[in-house]
């Protein structure tokens, strides 16, 4: 009797171990399709960051091309307006304004470039 239940126990005994062993490659397998989905989503996650952020360039770039034009012809005009205005004596408050919007453009213009580029 005392034989078998040592049979018994010692059955016992491999068994857990053999179902324990079972469990952890269960949850290893587990673990394996959590890091693979969290791989794939961060994956797609990036490639949109990278695609909003070239959308975002571009958008900055054409903005940037158009603020040039702006500037150009603004330029032009607060040159012609200056003239006609010391010719008559006139004050244009407006002359000082648009210096300034210039200036503060043209300071920004050379950040923007490098980071658009």
């Amino acid at each position: 009797m005392r034989t078998q239940r040592r049979v018994f126990e010692k059955l016992s005994e491999s068994t857990k171990v053999e179902l324990a062993s079972e469990r952890i490659e269960l949850g290893l397998v587990d673990d394996l399709e959590k890091y693979e989905s969290q791989l794939d989503k961060g994956r797609d996650e990036l490639m949109q960051f990278a695609t909003d952020a070239r959308e975002a360039i571009a958008k900055g770039v054409r903005e940037l091309n158009r603020l040039d034009s702006v500037n150009k012809v603004a330029k032009r005009i607060l040159g012609d307006v200056k003239e006609t205005a010391d010719e008559l004596g006139v004050k244009v408050p407006q002359i000082k304004n648009l210096e300034q919007a210039i200036k503060a453009f043209e300071q920004q213009r050379k950040t923007l470039t490098k980071v658009l580029k």
